[in-house]
């Protein structure tokens, strides 16, 4: 039997052969380190069986000496353990804990938290760069069966805002905005006829050709450019001034 054979196995797949013993069990470090010898030789099924039935014995042993200690195993995510209740109702239940507080301050600071786990490093660079109330352009790339009408979206959130942060991954910063807009951080808002330069730049980037060339070569359609624009919301910019020191906003 090859010894990855050997490692998947589960352990009370074997508890009705075993017998209460009176002799203690052999270390597991031992028995698993034969058991793998073992499993690279070509005959050695009666003996790995073997190893495996000791292997379960030292297992339950143990077992029995933590219960009779009053140790809980550790939880394989490294949390406490919490009785028979599973992880996610443990952390509703800590949730709600949270929610009984009065410390508004205290609640605060933990929203923010849980929302700024929820970034990435990116999205944190166009947060600084949007914190000073600058409107940017942004543009939705649309296919339609008439010139001028689009239908379908087959880009969104595309803007030159990433570029001007120094965003690398540029080809996500449209997933970037939208997971931010989702959150309540940015808003949207129509065309400013001001940013009439910004917009050719922005219509000239390759997402936007790319997606402009799929619908007119792929999809057989016509390609229509919503133009809008985006800065941060009221919730953004309240969040800009907690987690950003005054100087660069």
């Amino acid at each position: 039997m090859d010894s990855t054979d050997y490692e998947k196995q589960r352990y009370d797949a074997f508890a009705p052969e075993f017998e209460p013993e009176e002799s203690a069990p052999l270390p597991l470090h031992l028995l698993r380190r034969t058991a793998l010898w073992l499993g690279r030789r070509p005959v050695a099924g009666a003996g790995i069986r073997a190893l495996r039935r000791a292997e379960y014995r030292a297992l339950k042993s143990l077992g029995e000496r933590l219960d009779r200690a009053g140790v809980s195993p550790a939880d394989p995510l490294g949390n406490a353990s919490s009785g028979g209740d599973s992880l996610p109702a443990q952390i509703f239940a800590e949730l709600l804990d949270t929610s009984r507080g009065t410390d508004q301050e205290a609640i605060e600071q933990d929203f923010y938290v849980r929302l700024l786990r929820q970034l990435n490093p990116s999205q944190a660079r166009i947060l600084v760069l949007m914190a000073d109330g600058s409107v940017w352009p942004m543009v939705h790339v649309n296919a339609g069966a008439l010139p001028g009408i689009g239908s379908q979206r087959v880009l969104s959130y595309a803007s030159s805002v990433g570029k001007e942060a120094g965003v690398l991954l540029r080809a996500q910063v449209p997933n970037f905005i939208a997971h931010m807009f989702s959150l309540g951080l940015i808003s949207v808002g129509p065309e400013d006829k001001t940013l009439e330069p910004e917009y050719e730049i922005l219509e000239a980037e390759t997402l936007v050709r790319d997606a402009m060339a799929h619908i007119e070569d792929d999809l057989n359609q016509y390609s229509n450019i919503e133009r809008c624009t985006i800065r941060l919301s009221e919730f953004g910019e309240s969040l800009c001034a907690v987690v950003l020191p005054s100087g660069r906003r």
